[in-house]
């Protein structure tokens, strides 16, 4: 559906097929939701964050603009740690996702892998409170632990994991402000990146192999024209070896993973 079905879908509580036959109800109060949104839209607010809806994976996400909105070519992430573990027959594999925003990566694996250990942390308490509902709405809130940490740092030091994961802020801050409006709706310390889009992989990578089991996999995904310059951050890490780069749909390099040696 494009912008205007899902608004209107929104706003008059139906689905495609029933808006264009006409098959709903169309009282003064939908008329005024449906043209509220579209004056937000105008304004540049995503339309997940109107209607305070995403999906991911197939599962139902609330999202608002304390979260970055979740997108498609996340999901290559998800599906990548799933094949990674099936292929290393990891039989309780212990996940750590670093900046978790809405739980979408973190929920559709717990949902997934039902057997995962999975902890889930972000430095925005707000961000953490979304996750949580998401949890708890998907059936898994007892099943993931969410902590408040600024990457690895409040992450107990000696918990080891299988796999590390993260889909952290990759704009080069030198494009923040060229990108469109609905994108800078999204909160800014989930876009910008530092210099050039790597300051949170500098950190990561290091960090990661030291909190990764011996032949546990740290799995990034990756900004534009970015694929290079992280693969030299793992080579020069010293730690890992396979690495490995994904495209997506676009066929623009998107994942990179590693093995800790």
């Amino acid at each position: 559906m494009d912008s205007f079905e899902q608004l209107a879908c929104w706003a008059f509580n139906c689905d495609r097929a029933q808006l264009y036959t006409g098959d709903y109800a169309a009282d003064e109060e939908n008329i005024q939701l449906f043209h509220d949104a579209l004056d937000s839209y105008a304004r540049g607010i995503p339309v997940q964050y109107i209607t305070g809806e995403a999906e991911f994976m197939g599962f139902d996400f609330d999202v608002n603009p304390s979260v970055l909105i979740p997108r498609p070519e996340t999901e290559i992430l998800v599906e990548r740690v799933l094949t990674l573990i099936e292929r290393e027959g990891i039989s309780e594999p212990s996940i750590l996702d670093l900046g978790t925003g809405s739980g979408a990566i973190a929920v559709s694996l717990t949902k997934l892998s039902p057997s995962c250990k999975m902890v889930a942390s972000d430095v925005s308490e707000e961000a953490l409170e979304v996750g949580r509902e998401n949890a708890a709405a998907n059936g898994v809130g007892d099943r993931i632990e969410f902590i408040l940490s600024d990457l690895f740092e409040r992450i107990p030091g000696r918990r080891k994991f299988d796999l590390v994961i993260s889909n952290p802020p990759y704009v080069p801050s030198e494009d923040y402000d060229s990108l469109p409006p609905e994108v800078r709706s999204e909160p800014k310390i989930a876009l910008d990146g530092g210099q050039k889009g790597l300051e949170f992989y500098k950190k990561i990578i290091p960090d990661a192999a030291k909190r990764l089991d011996r032949g546990g996999y740290l799995i990034l995904e990756i900004g534009y024209g970015q694929a290079r310059a992280i693969k030299d951050l793992f080579e020069s890490a010293g730690s890992y070896g396979d690495i490995e780069i994904l495209k997506d749909y676009n066929d623009i390099d998107r994942i990179v993973f590693a093995k800790r040696r």
